[in-house]
């Protein structure tokens, strides 16, 4: 029997639900130990499932986790979906919110490249970075889901054993991959391309490729290639199970930027304690409407997780 320990943890990461084997569909969540100020990757999260439970990011949750069986990043907790409970309503936006957000969570790695440095030093599977400049973000068409994907989704619909189960819509999967193109502030780096994965850019590419077809493309793109990077936007990148010097890009993080007698700076120290000023690339909104706005991979299956059987 798995040992397991209450931890309050505070949500920082969504991504979109991806089918599962042994779960049916499973969200890759992680967020930071309140106890510890350190990042953790909780799994499997059958996040629709989860009635009154269901979080959202920035919230703070009470749940029993335990070391995986299978897994062995020193990020990664096995989580009692049963155990989770909500504690208090998520953190505010706005400037003063998310000062207190940012606060919170673990001081940002200089760039991807330091990130690998940790992983090969220390097994680091999870890692925020803020990117020297978003070049584009890239959109391709996603390869559809094989046999395995379309039988875990398959199961899931025949799981009646609860009224949640019986209510929920068949998963659907986003038909194109969102990438950003980025270099770091490292002399090192001669740019990457890493796919994301966070719930709100698929969330957002359903909204609007329903409510607006013709257009879709062209409001991701305001909003991604343009209003987030002219926030202090952060990438928190994260590991494949199996390819653990893979990373892709799980949540995007973006307080707006400080202005210093007009002038733009970065809302959250360097790592040499200093503050650099920025150039606002791209159009932006302002904080207050931006803030209501709620190596490199290859094309097979991500496998975020092992699948326990």
């Amino acid at each position: 029997m798995r040992p397991y320990k209450t931890a309050r943890i505070l949500v920082v990461v969504k991504t979109y639900p991806n089918p599962s084997r042994t779960y049916g569909e499973t969200v890759c969540c992680a967020g930071v130990d309140l106890a510890r100020g350190e990042w953790v990757r909780l799994y499997p999260v059958t996040f629709r499932r989860l009635d009154d439970a269901r979080f959202a990011k920035y919230q703070e949750i009470e749940c029993l986790t335990a070391a995986p069986r299978n897994d062995s990043r020193p990020e990664s907790r096995h989580v009692n979906n049963d155990s989770i409970r909500l504690i208090g309503p998520p953190m505010a936006a706005g400037r003063k919110g998310w000062a207190r957000r940012m606060a919170m969570l673990p001081v940002p790695i200089r760039s991807l490249e330091a990130v690998q440095d940790a992983q090969s030093a220390h097994g680091t599977s999870i890692g925020m970075l803020r990117p020297r400049r978003i070049e584009r973000l890239v959109i391709e068409k996603a390869k559809p889901w094989g046999p395995k994907e379309l039988a875990a989704i398959s199961q899931q619909r025949l799981d009646l054993s609860s009224p949640t189960s019986r209510e929920l819509r068949d998963l659907d999967q986003i038909p194109w991959d969102f990438s950003y193109r980025f270099t770091c502030d490292d002399p090192r780096c001669t740019g990457h391309e890493l796919r994301i994965l966070d719930w709100e850019i698929g969330a957002s590419y359903r909204k609007w490729s329903r409510t607006d077809p013709g257009r879709w493309e062209e409001m991701i793109r305001e909003k991604y290639e343009r209003e987030l990077p002219a926030r202090d936007l952060h990438l928190v990148v994260g590991n494949l199970a199996k390819r653990r010097h893979t990373f892709l890009i799980i949540g995007l993080v973006y307080p707006p930027r400080v202005q210093v007698d007009g002038v733009n700076v970065q809302g959250t120290l360097d790592l040499m304690g200093e503050q650099r000023t920025v150039a606002a690339g791209g159009i932006g909104l302002e904080a207050e409407k931006a803030d209501a706005l709620a190596v490199d991979h290859g094309k097979d299956a991500l496998e975020l997780f092992p699948d326990e059987g």
